[in-house]
């Protein structure tokens, strides 16, 4: 029960409305929210809806709404805010979109963040007070991160989530990758929590170890369900997590003492650490998250990220096969240059290097980032309803393939690869990197897939459709 004699602080995380083909099993929970929470001030009441799995009251009357939303969402978030500001509540949004473009935001809410909320709030929870409050506040990307406050977790339903645990260890990301807005909104500098900070959180979580025998046993034998039945899977949503090889390492040390699973995401070029990666699997890492984004090294310089066309993409794969690390590669199509055969080579390479799990998404020109720029001096972008800007819609004007084609034939190639026979050439035909996991996330996502349905089809002959 929340109590009568606070005020109450409702951070809100809307949700999108999805048809039932592109519901997602997969929930993962955030941090974003509970980070604010953590920051907030004793003397307030605080609570948090997650609109995917919770119904919004709006004649809730609390003295503040927050909202945060991704560009798909934001539209969403905006009716949200809309409803609430009818009610003569205060509101406020951050997050990535909003801080790219506060004026459209400023539409709907009395105020926005632009940057990294945490370091602001307070400010702005001080101003609302005094009826003081700007229209909006700036954080910038140079804030150390020491002392940051943990996430409140307990403010969402472990229920409505994958029993994994966000840990964030480091913000920023020095590259330029220009479909991606995140590195301009954390900064171009990698920024890491002090390691004494990490452990700490890390062991409040986790330092109690298993809470059952059989679980102990079964986890002593190398089976990875006793770390999904106790909650002691741990997923880094750092960009980078290998960035700083020492600071990695010395966190792996913290991971190998706890006994936990855990993946994060990083650059193709950690394959070639080959002591890097057994220290990877000794302390229990089940996947690195590598953006692949294209088998052009032509495209790859065209995203600003000619780094990765250095490496071996089927060296660095089997690199990590062979230390008992699966991979989950991702892909992006809708380079200038690509024809509907793209799709046909991303499956086949997926097969032929038996990726764990392999997403593919079309290049999205998000707000905010060189490659919005440069296609709206082109006149390119073809759709301004931030709700296709999702990945899985075509937004802008394709080289040499249409709308039709691009969008289908990326739903082909999701079916394809998420197809029973693809699973079991993937994930039961060896290498079996930790099996059971990854034939869940594929069987999960197979029974999504299988609803759709599409006009065109890349992988059949012209002649035979």
């Amino acid at each position: 029960m929340l109590s009568k004699s606070k005020k109450k602080i409702l951070f809100i995380s809307p949700a999108r409305n999805r048809g039932p083909d592109e519901d997602f099993v997969f929930k993962l929970s955030f941090l974003n929210l509970p980070y604010l929470a953590a920051v907030t001030p004793s003397d307030y009441e605080v609570e948090i809806i997650d609109e995917e799995k919770q119904v919004i009251n709006f004649d809730d009357r609390p003295w503040l709404v927050a909202l945060t939303a991704q560009t798909p969402i934001a539209p969403r978030a905006y009716e949200v805010a809309d409803e609430f500001k009818k009610r003569g509540i205060p509101t406020v949004m951050g997050g990535v979109h909003a801080s790219t473009l506060p004026d459209e935001a400023l539409a709907h809410v009395d105020s926005v963040i632009i940057g990294e909320g945490e370091f602001v709030w307070q400010e702005l929870l001080a101003d609302l007070e005094k009826g003081e409050l700007k229209e909006r506040y700036t954080s910038g990307t140079s804030h150390s991160l020491a002392g940051l406050p943990w996430p409140r977790r307990d403010l969402l339903n472990p229920r409505h989530y994958i029993p994994l645990t966000l840990v964030e260890t480091t913000r920023g990301c020095p590259h330029h990758c220009d479909f991606c807005g995140v590195s301009k909104f954390f900064g171009h500098r990698y920024r890491k929590r002090p390691l004494a900070e990490i452990t700490a959180e890390l062991e409040s979580l986790f330092g109690g170890g298993f809470r059952h025998g059989f679980s102990r046993f079964m986890a002593k034998l190398g089976l990875d369900m006793p770390y999904f039945i106790e909650r002691r899977l741990i997923y880094f949503i750092d960009s980078n997590f290998a960035a700083d090889r020492k600071y990695a390492l010395e966190i792996m040390e913290v991971l190998e003492r706890l006994d936990v699973k855990w993946w994060c995401h990083a650059t193709v070029d950690i394959a070639q650490d080959q002591e890097f990666l057994k220290r990877m699997n000794a302390s229990g890492c089940l996947a690195v998250n590598v953006g692949f984004e294209s088998l052009s090294a032509e495209n790859l310089k065209t995203m600003h990220k000619s780094y990765a066309a250095r490496h071996d993409y089927v060296a660095a794969i089997k690199a990590f096969h062979d230390n008992n690390i699966g991979v989950m590669g991702t892909f992006v199509v809708g380079f200038d240059d690509e024809e509907s055969s793209i799709f046909r080579r991303i499956f086949d390479f997926s097969i032929d290097n038996q990726l764990d799990w392999s997403l593919t998404f079309i290049r999205t020109p998000y707000p905010g980032t060189s490659l919005y720029e440069q296609m709206e001096k082109e006149d390119r972008i073809a759709v301004r309803d931030w709700q296709k800007y999702d990945t899985l819609h075509c937004v802008f004007k394709p080289g040499k393939m249409s709308v039709v084609e691009l969008e289908d034939g990326l739903k082909c190639l999701w079916r394809y690869t998420f197809s029973l026979s693809s699973i079991y050439r993937r994930i039961i035909k060896g290498p079996r990197v930790h099996p059971l996991f990854y034939l869940g996330m594929n069987m999960q996502f197979f029974q999504m897939v299988r609803k759709w349905h599409t006009s065109y089809n890349p992988f059949i002959e012209p002649d035979k459709r």
